[in-house]
């Protein structure tokens, strides 16, 4: 029997049953941004139609909606690209989406348009401001006092929103010991809370939380570890291609150091701390955007930014403004030697310049060495009229603190958030008491902001999201698994991490020696938090 014809039918038969999901980045983005973007994005809304975001997209226009998830069927705007019909085909000029982008923007339709919140179309209009901006408060309403308070009580009034009544003590207290420690309080600590009649109470023991910095460290090493992509075990360890910097965050934790050296640190290579920018060395060949260089300008503008280079390191980036020129010269401040840029992973014959992207705070010499390269690059980050870098931090805490930030994702700083004066405000009371990481949790914690009954959404809001309050978060694996232990009394009894978790560790910047061993008394049960244990490479 020939089975030839068979074989062949079913070949022809597998790409459609193994038809990949279409990728919205690299497949979708672009056709939307070609035939599109022009008349809808930015500002622009023909027809009252804008699609700079997925919920603008699907709110329609002035006829109603143009697009249904899941239903491409129903979909105008896909009848209205694929229109033989030129006086009402879309986009009006050109030759129109072709029978492959159509298929893709289907496709993509049918599968419930999926679209990451971090990528945008276009701005609306709004461009993240470079500089520091001075905020002046309104007046204070119903005694509310706190500033953070009285710009969101403003903020209320103007959305004709009622402010959040305060929780109760117990949810307060539960609250404030998985921010602070990441566990729970015990019944005892919990009773005495409750009785305990001063009228400053919360503030009271959210000086007590923070005075633990064992378990403070051990807490909010999580936190830094996955913002600054420190890991224990896997891809890079066993060939020596990658370092911890699990000892130096650690003691950073401990001894509460300013968040403006944490980061000049970080990116000049101070010894201990020199896997950050070192990134990952993978074995064998990798394309161009996954070498330790564009790693280097990946992560810095991430993390210190809010800017996603990713994209910016294949092409010009489709979902901010920056360049694959940009994203280049920024890894050409890390490079050991002259680096081409390389698009979509073919030369183009184009060379890097090491430079960074804010030119109006100053500029990297690019006939430096290396590391006094990165040493300007870390002081041009820090530098004071920087209010992306005081403002993508102080929006990270927010958020971790509070369940969402003020701007959403916190990856995507180019987003506009729901309140300006609130962030920039924020921005720059951390700047002013210098980059305090503790104090600026303090500064939140006391707020009746932070202090308010929980918002239960009931679906993941888009860009009409009005703060009503901390939004509830699940607990990390870390503060499930430290809250069994802590109950069981099963902790374990070493680090395998190479911290200093000494009792006689001190910690000169937030409170008076007096107050730490009233604090120490009450030191965590933990000896061990989930987030130290572990291999160790």
């Amino acid at each position: 029997m020939n089975f030839l014809p068979t074989l062949f039918s079913f070949l022809i038969f597998i790409p459609w049953i193994c038809q990949a999901k279409v990728d919205f980045v690299h497949q979708v983005m672009p056709i939307l941004k070609k035939h599109c973007a022009e008349c809808h994005t930015d500002g622009n809304k023909k027809g009252g139609l804008s699609i700079n975001t997925r919920v603008e997209f699907l709110a329609g226009g002035e006829g109603g909606e143009v697009a249904i998830a899941g239903n491409a069927a129903e979909s105008f705007f896909l009848e209205l690209t694929g229109s033989a019909d030129l006086d009402e085909r879309m986009p009006p000029k050109g030759p129109g989406v072709s029978a492959s982008e159509l298929a893709i923007l289907k496709q993509w339709v049918q599968e419930g348009m999926d679209w990451d919140e971090s990528y945008t179309l276009g701005s609306s209009g709004w461009e993240p401001p470079l500089k520091p901006r001075i905020v002046t408060l309104p007046p204070a309403l119903e005694n509310r006092d706190h500033p953070i308070d009285r710009i969101v009580d403003a903020y209320h009034l103007k959305k004709n929103a009622t402010p959040p009544a305060l929780a109760s003590d117990s949810l307060f207290l539960r609250r404030a010991y998985l921010d602070i420690i990441g566990i729970l309080p015990s019944p005892k600590e919990l009773l005495n809370f409750i009785k305990n009649p001063s009228p400053s109470k919360q503030a009271q023991v959210i000086d007590l939380l923070l005075e633990r910095e064992i378990a403070y460290a051990d807490h909010w090493l999580t936190f830094w570890n996955d913002l600054l992509r420190n890991d224990y075990t896997g891809t890079g360890f066993i060939t020596k291609g990658r370092t911890q910097i699990t000892s130096w965050l650690y003691a950073a934790l401990r001894s509460n150091k300013p968040y403006d050296q944490m980061t000049r640190e970080l990116i000049d290579a101070e010894e201990d701390a020199a896997g950050f920018v070192n990134g990952i060395k993978w074995r064998g060949n990798v394309n161009a955007s996954q070498t330790r260089n564009m790693q280097f300008a990946q992560n810095v503008s991430q993390v210190f930014l809010g800017i996603n280079m990713k994209c910016a390191s294949c092409h010009d980036s489709f979902i901010d403004r920056w360049t694959l020129q940009e994203a280049y010269d920024l890894a050409a401040i890390f490079a050991d030697k002259p680096l081409e840029l390389e698009r979509c992973d073919l030369p183009t014959g184009k060379m890097a310049k090491p430079r960074w992207m804010f030119p109006e705070l100053g500029q990297v010499d690019p006939k430096a060495d290396k590391k006094k390269r990165l040493q300007q690059l870390a002081t041009l980050m820090t530098h004071p009229e920087n209010g992306r870098f005081t403002r993508t931090i102080v929006n990270r805490i927010w958020a971790q603190i509070m369940g969402r930030g003020i701007v959403h994702p916190v990856d995507a700083m180019h987003t506009k958030p729901w309140n300006e004066d609130l962030l920039d405000f924020l921005a720059l009371q951390f700047a002013k008491e210098g980059y305090d990481l503790k104090k600026f949790l303090r500064f939140v914690m006391t707020s009746h902001a932070y202090g308010g009954k929980s918002d239960r959404l009931e679906a993941e809001p888009g860009t009409d999201y009005v703060f009503h309050g901390p939004v509830p978060k699940r607990m990390t694996a870390e503060q499930l698994m430290d809250s069994i232990w802590q109950v069981t009394q099963t902790h374990p009894t070493r680090a395998d991490a190479k911290v200093d978790r000494s009792p006689g560790f001190r910690s000169s910047r937030f409170h008076s020696h007096q107050r730490f061993e009233e604090a120490e008394k009450h030191q965590c049960i933990l000896d061990m938090g989930a987030r130290l244990t572990g291999p160790q490479s």
